[in-house]
């Protein structure tokens, strides 16, 4: 190939390129629209089943106790109180098993030949044990009796007995995958605390589980899908509009280690995916806000981080230089309607508030007819370049050229608005970039809500595992999964398929588990 012939080629290539990468914008601009329609659908939905869920609620909690005062996680609080218990009930010793037992089933070992003599094995001994499976209003009990073998031949000399493996997830225990998913749905899906679960299960399903052992229960459910969490992270991490929306939320623990009693509040931390890319929510818990434990998690990453002026994110950006910050223009925003609703009417003309509301709302304006447009994000960026420049010149000189009173409210917005200035234009060199951070703090809404409920968590250790199955549970909910089919379909597979296809979002998991 001569020189002529290679220079061809390579413009070839370009416009292969350019070609593909046009397809893909298209492609990510459907799934933007997709993403758009499927959160204005289950923002409606939300509504109405957060007023269903209230009511679900009512029924769990009695009528002389107030739902706000009641703690999501025990566990840390019932292992002291359990210490100085007189009387060690044994689990479930009011309950009588066989009486509901639908179904026996017997475990044998794999082998039923001795490996020696060939000859047949026979029983040893057995063990029997019982699960529990739920099925919507009713309990389902099945009886297992596992069957230890021995070679009548053999046995006399070596003592060899062969044992069935087991495959629970909870071994040892009453708890199935529908059990386990049942639970973890009325906790974490409905904000139902555990002892009023406790309870639940007790009057109406007539077995007693304590609360210390749903706790427990549900702390090794986290543990079992923390290969999905895991997952989850990385493919948020690595999403390819390359941004990534954060904001945050306060949670109190009741019961802090004795190095940390000052501590008043701790934090959870969101992190969502562009309307860009496959859905995913990220909650994760941090007793301090200190960014080298809250955000380590995206110190290798490459991409824009949309959030509202959290100075972790500023240390973040310094440590890592392929990180770019994008504060949100709604949080700015929000600081001047704040001032206008203060004013009374024949102020607010001549305020400075409107004029800088009126300029910020021409961004809102235009950013909005992009989207009606349905123009691709390369055609959004080239538009933005295009039409904002003028736009943002305005703002800077209302904001940077005038002189506002000292103290004033409208001085602290813009003092704000100043010291995110330079972080509020980076949209501007990417179309995949929002200028605010709505898709963050609409993620955050549901775990406020569910607080409202719980108010506290009872340890760190617990507010970790409640916001990992938060997470999948969220997750599920934005990609329109139904939440407790889901989490017993990935319980009875997770040690059979490939986590990518458990995901909340993998395209088989939507498909066979969309809700109707």
């Amino acid at each position: 190939m001569n020189l002529n012939q290679a220079l061809k080629e390579i413009e070839h290539l370009k416009k292969v390129n350019i070609k593909l990468l046009k397809e893909n914008e298209k492609n990510h601009r459907l799934i933007f629209k997709l993403n758009t329609k499927l959160n204005l659908i289950l923002s409606d939905k939300e509504i109405l089943t957060e007023k269903y869920n209230i009511e679900r609620i009512k029924t769990f909690i009695p009528k002389s106790e107030s739902i706000s005062a009641v703690i999501i996680n025990e566990v840390e609080t019932l292992g002291k109180e359990k210490k100085i218990r007189k009387k060690k009930r044994k689990n479930f010793e009011s309950f009588d098993f066989e009486r509901h037992v639908s179904e026996t089933r017997y475990e044998k070992p794999e082998i039923d030949t001795c490996p020696t003599c060939k000859g047949e094995l026979s029983i040893a001994s057995e063990k029997v044990r019982y699960v529990v499976e739920s099925i919507p209003a009713t309990l389902k009990v099945t009886k297992i009796i596992k069957q230890s073998c021995k070679c009548k031949n053999c046995n006399p000399k070596d003592n060899q007995i062969y044992y069935p493996l087991s495959t629970s997830l909870f071994p040892g225990s009453v708890m199935t995958h529908s059990f386990a998913s049942y639970i973890c749905y009325h906790k974490y899906e409905l904000g139902i605390p555990f002892e009023h679960l406790s309870r639940h299960l007790k009057e109406t399903l007539k077995i007693e589980v304590s609360k210390q052992n749903l706790a427990l229960y549900m702390a090794k459910m986290a543990s079992i899908l923390t290969p999905i969490y895991k997952q989850m992270k990385d493919d948020l991490l690595n999403n390819q509009a390359k941004v990534i929306h954060a904001d945050e939320t306060t949670l109190s623990i009741s019961k802090r280690p004795l190095s940390d009693q000052m501590r008043k509040k701790s934090y959870v931390y969101v992190y969502t995916s562009s309307y860009y890319d496959q859905q995913i929510a990220i909650y994760d818990f941090h007793e301090s806000r200190a960014v080298d434990q809250t955000a380590r998690w995206l110190k290798a990453y490459e991409g824009v981080i949309v959030c509202d002026d959290y100075a972790g994110y500023t240390k973040l950006k310094r440590e890592n230089d392929k990180i770019k910050l994008q504060r949100c223009f709604a949080h700015a925003r929000r600081r001047f309607v704040d001032i206008l609703k203060a004013l009374p009417q024949d102020k607010k003309k001549e305020s400075y508030a409107v004029k800088i509301l009126d300029v910020m709302g021409k961004l809102f304006h235009e950013e909005a007819t992009y989207k009606r447009q349905n123009l691709l994000p390369s055609e959004i960026l080239t538009k933005r370049q295009q039409d904002h420049p003028k736009i943002l010149k305005e703002l800077e000189d209302l904001i940077f050229k005038h002189d506002y009173k000292t103290n004033s409210a409208i001085e602290k917005a813009v003092s704000y608005t100043k010291k995110v200035w330079p972080e509020l234009t980076t949209y501007l060199t990417s179309g995949y970039v929002e200028i605010t951070n709505n898709i963050a703090e609409r993620a955050v809404r549901p775990f406020v809500i569910n607080r409202k409920v719980f108010m506290t968590s009872g340890s760190y250790d617990g507010a970790r595992y409640t916001t990992k199955l938060f997470s999948i549970i969220r997750t599920a909910r934005i990609n329109d999964v139904n939440v407790s089919k889901y989490l017993e379909y990935v319980l009875d597979n997770i040690n059979k398929k490939e986590i990518k296809d458990l995901l909340p979002y993998s395209p088989s998991v939507i498909n066979m588990l969309k809700n109707n």
